[in-house]
């Protein structure tokens, strides 16, 4: 992961983190960092004592000339006796050196009830900054709880960070106070055990901190007190007997701030961990081509192999630091090409074009469907992408398909029974289908100067909207509740520019029940790339666009634009959910990423080729 210039000290702990706690960490490191002071650790204990060679001198023991010197005493003692008189001789210089001491710091946090919530954000910062500091200084760094004195941990891994998040407690000072007592008392008497397991430790440590709650004296040696300022600011003071240094922080938004205060901070480390265990690398690259496929719902996403006639199936993990499990791998044959691709549920499946008809490979109840003709669909040239298509499967009597072709054409295959399947074209001019529940599909069509929202269960349209010009694309995003439509779609048209250049009119219209129908127009140059669009948001709702270097992910609204992901290599496919807050991607190290919440979560990064 890339880092700014300035936290490029810290990097070895932010390696620890997903992108957006490292931004939020970053400011809080960058400002505190300051106040520390100079460090004033570096004990020496002993003389100085010789170690290698430092120079050639002309004074020094004789016991330290060079041996070309002794030469010439046995060969030409004159010439030695002159080099003696006129100080001539040359002699080795040792280099001196003073053996430092085992120099250790410990801070100790104060976990107590007076320290929870964002004041631990502020834990986390001095953790880092110390454990910076001894390094920088070749010395080593311990830490421990304030109610648990003389119990030191090292500081080696992000677990023993975690460790120290989850070291919450509700009683003064942490578990082993007595939460009867006076909360100051209780402070004092832990620093007082505290200070005397210290001064018999050994080595004794040089620098000690005592980090929390506000109090009265230096603590242990330093002392930083953490406590709110007002409803958005927390203060800071860092005092010790050399100086006093005070400071005023804006809290971040709890969005940013809670999955690193729950210590959901380890996934991208803990992901790739699972697949060297499960040797999910050795199964075949990712398509660069083919966008991922997300279920309905959200709970399973597909990605074929390049190169490969299979595609890999994830279940996705719960949460953000879950395990990933390996995925299932799924081959359609040797040889055979797929046409169209969708998930049911969990198992990836298709239409696979054959000489006299369709194969509906792993289509449960299909079989072999009748051919449409070349008109309706063109299976001799292939497609670049995978054709879009949604099946519904309610047992023996009833099982439909549905496919969306290149031609904008909306086919359907129907098997009822041991009839056999009938075909039949449901619409043209189809600009977008995504399924919606376990039996319904929405699809948009643009018809006779107005955008036709459409339910595969009926025959009258869920929404009509105004809609003058050509359509070129259109995303959906929302679902279906009681034959109403809750979401929204965005449709792109093409205008010309000055000087030949070219850019896209999206125009997104939002339907809710709760609010009024609203609609807004947002103006791209041809280099931006839109992908999909995001799920309602109170007022809003904005697309999901790739920056024409594609490597970041944007969410573009009415009112703002924000950055949703950052790559570190340029994002080759996207694919965005239509009814969860799911998006997928694949960049062009071959990594999946998936991202949940307004992007504000990372529940996989798998793959690459950098390992």
């Amino acid at each position: 992961m890339r880092v700014p210039e300035a936290l490029k000290p810290w990097r070895p702990w932010l390696d620890w983190f997903d992108a957006e706690i490292v931004d939020l960490l970053g400011d809080l490191l960058l400002r505190l960092h300051p106040m520390l002071g100079a460090f004033r650790m570096r004990a020496q204990r002993g003389a100085a004592e010789p170690e290698g060679i430092d120079d050639l001198r002309r004074r020094g023991h004789y016991e330290r000339l060079l041996l070309s010197e002794w030469a010439l005493a046995d060969e030409v003692p004159e010439e030695f006796d002159r080099r003696a008189a006129g100080g001539e001789h040359l002699f080795l210089s040792p280099k001196l050196v003073a053996r430092e001491a085992d120099a250790l710091t410990v801070a100790v946090f104060d976990t107590g009830p007076g320290q929870l919530g964002a004041a631990r954000l502020v834990h986390v910062a001095m953790w880092i900054l110390l454990a910076e500091r001894a390094q920088a200084a070749k010395a080593r760094f311990a830490w421990g709880v304030l109610g648990a004195p003389g119990v030191l941990h090292p500081a080696d891994a992000p677990e023993r960070l975690k460790q120290l998040l989850q070291a919450r407690s509700l009683t003064p000072g942490g578990p082993a106070s007595d939460s009867a007592g006076n909360a100051q008392a209780a402070r004092d008497h832990h620093e007082r055990e505290w200070r005397r397991a210290l001064d018999e430790a050994d080595p004794s440590p040089g620098e000690r901190w005592s980090i929390g709650a506000h109090a009265a004296g230096y603590g242990l040696g330093h002392r930083v007190d953490v406590a709110r300022a007002g409803e958005q600011q927390l203060a800071v003071t860092i005092a010790s007997r050399q100086a006093r240094r005070e400071l005023r922080l804006a809290l971040p938004s709890p969005e940013r701030s809670s999955a690193l205060l729950r210590g959901e901070f380890e996934r991208v480390e803990v992901l790739r961990l699972t697949e060297v265990a499960t040797g999910a690398r050795g199964q075949g690259k990712l398509s660069l081509k083919q966008p991922p496929l997300i279920s309905w719902g959200g709970r399973h996403i597909a990605v074929p192999l390049a190169g490969e006639s299979a595609a890999h199936v994830y279940r996705l993990p719960s949460s953000a630091v879950a395990r990933l499990a390996p995925p299932k791998t799924t081959r359609w044959g040797k040889g055979k090409s797929l046409l169209a691709a969708t998930l049911t549920e969990r198992h990836f499946a298709g239409l696979i074009p054959l000489s006299q008809g369709l194969e509906g490979w792993q289509l449960e109840g299909m079989g072999r469907l009748p051919l449409p003709p070349q008109g309706d669909l063109d299976v001799t040239t292939g497609t670049a992408r995978l054709l879009p298509c949604v099946f519904f499967n309610r047992g023996a009597g009833y099982r439909r398909l549905l496919l969306l072709t290149s031609q904008r054409k909306l086919l359907s295959w129907t098997s009822q029974g041991s009839e056999p399947s009938a075909y039949e074209v449901v619409g043209e001019q189809v600009l977008a289908i995504a399924r919606t529940s376990a039996t319904q599909a929405v699809y948009l069509r643009c018809h006779d100067g107005r955008l036709h929202l459409h339910s595969s269960l009926h025959a009258e349209a869920l929404d009509c909207i105004a809609f003058q010009g050509q359509a070129r694309s259109a995303f959906l995003s929302g679902r279906c509740s009681l034959d109403s439509w809750q979401g929204g779609c965005c449709v792109e048209q093409i205008v010309g520019g000055h000087g030949g250049e070219r850019s896209s009119i999206w125009r997104v219209f939002m339907r809710t029940a709760e609010r009024p129908a609203t609609e807004y127009e947002i103006v791209l140059p041809a280099d931006w790339k839109v992908v999909g669009l995001s799920q309602p948001d109170g007022d809003d709702m904005g697309l999901i666009a790739l920056r024409p270097d594609r490597k970041a992910l944007l969410r573009i609204g009415a009112q703002e634009r924000s950055v949703l992901y950052e790559s570190p290599s340029p994002i080759s496919t996207v694919s965005v959910a239509v009814d969860a807050d799911l998006i997928a991607l694949v960049d062009l190290q071959g990594r999946l990423v998936v991202l949940r919440d307004g992007a504000r979560k990372m529940l996989v990064y798998t793959g690459g080729d950098d390992g």
